[in-house]
Order: structure tokens, then C-alpha cells, then sequence
């Protein structure tokens, strides 16, 4: 036959009142911490993995993105940028001519991929009449790259400095204006009436978009 068990010879002896108080005035705080804690990973792995702002918000950033569309079928709304020859110039100092505005940072490696694939078609864009205007994004989204020169020499070759292909700074406004998100890599094809013909990314993996849109250019 079974026996049964043996009785524990401790004594399990019951908090007292202010014990059970203490414990409960304390559950609060192993909350707040752990939810603390939980909210400073999430920021952190955000931080990784988001670009900082490319503007912040100024108040004329903000206003001029309500106002103005970036989009397919819509006129390409002006901007200023600084050439890497320090001159300041328009975009709409290109009108009459299509135009592939590139805006880039110089930490992104798919822009470096890109400007590989640009370099191996120039002159098929040029011959075409396509004038590329790269631009980095202002304060290249807020993080640590090479400067826009050393990335040209480094990923352009030869084809820098080249009159068919405009390397600068993009201006607060113009970033904010055309890359309110922060996409490190974006580019719009405008075509010489200055309609915006495709927005995309990455030209290393949309050449043909881009050369599609050369030849339509070509033929007008």
C-alpha cells in the first residue's frame, strides 16, 4: 500500500501586513523598468535601421512639401543645389532637356552600386540627351560618409567631372521637397517639358526604366 506523503516540517509562516504592502508598492516600479527598458531597445534598434531626418522640420520645408506634389504625370517642382564646383544652381535651369535627378547619400551602398551601372550606360544616356544630376541629400541624412567628390572619383571613374553628369548638394528645401521620407536612394526621370515621367530607386537594378525612358527621349 502507498504511503501517504510526509508533511513538510517547515513552517511556512504568512507575510505580515506591512511585508505585503511593501511588495505591492514595489510591483509598480519592476514594471515601469522593464517597460522602460523595452522602449530603449525599440528606440535603439530603430535608430538602426531608419535614416535620420534629411531636413528636419523646418517651417518652409514643411510648407512647401503641403503645396507641392512629387509625383508621376506632375510637373517637377524647382529646387536649388550647389554644383561640386561651388556653383549654385536650379533645376530648372535644365528645362528643355530630360533630366534624371539622382538623390543620393554617400553612405549608401546601393547608390555605390548604382553608380557603377550609370557609369557602364553614359553614354548611351548622353548620346540620348539625358542629363544626370546627382545630388546628395542634405547633411547626407544626417550621417557620417565620404564627401560628394571623393564618392565620384571613387564610383564615377573617368566620367568625373563631365558636363552631362552634374555632381552637388541638394538644399534643405529641395531634400525635404522631393525625399520627405529620408530614402537615401531615389531618383525621378523628368522629361524636357519637365513632367515627372517615373520616380524609382536603385539604377543597378531599374536600368532598363531608365534607359527606356533615354530612348523616348531620343525619339522626341
Amino acid at each position: 500500500m502507498a504511503r501517504k506523503p510526509k508533511k513538510s516540517s517547515v513552517s511556512r509562516k504568512k507575510p505580515s501586513g506591512r511585508q505585503q504592502r511593501a511588495g505591492r508598492s514595489r510591483r509598480p516600479l519592476y514594471y515601469g523598468a522593464g517597460l522602460l527598458a523595452l522602449a530603449l531597445v525599440a528606440f535603439a534598434v530603430y535608430g538602426l535601421i531608419i535614416p535620420k531626418s534629411s531636413t528636419g522640420s523646418t517651417p518652409d520645408a514643411v510648407s512647401a512639401n503641403k503645396t507641392v506634389a512629387v509625383k508621376v504625370g506632375a510637373p517637377a517642382p524647382d529646387m536649388t543645389f550647389k554644383s561640386s564646383n561651388g556653383a549654385e544652381r536650379r533645376l530648372s535651369e535644365f528645362r528643355g532637356q530630360p533630366v534624371m535627378l539622382w538623390l543620393f547619400a554617400t553612405w549608401c551602398p546601393t547608390c555605390q552600386a548604382g553608380t557603377t551601372a550609370v557609369v557602364q550606360n553614359f553614354e548611351r544616356l548622353r548620346d540620348s540627351g539625358v542629363q544626370i544630376i546627382q545630388l546628395e541629400l542634405y547633411n547626407n541624412l544626417g550621417y557620417a560618409g565620404p564627401s560628394v567628390e571623393e564618392f565620384a572619383r571613387r564610383y564615377a571613374g573617368s566620367t568625373y567631372p563631365s558636363a552631362g553628369w552634374i555632381w552637388g548638394q541638394a538644399s534643405q528645401q529641395g531634400s525635404y521637397t522631393y525625399d520627405p521620407k529620408g530614402y537615401p536612394d531615389i531618383y525621378f526621370l523628368i522629361d524636357k517639358d519637365g513632367i515627372i515621367r517615373a520616380i524609382n530607386g536603385a539604377p543597378n537594378v531599374t536600368m532598363k526604366q531608365i534607359l527606356a525612358f533615354a530612348q523616348r527621349a531620343a525619339g522626341q
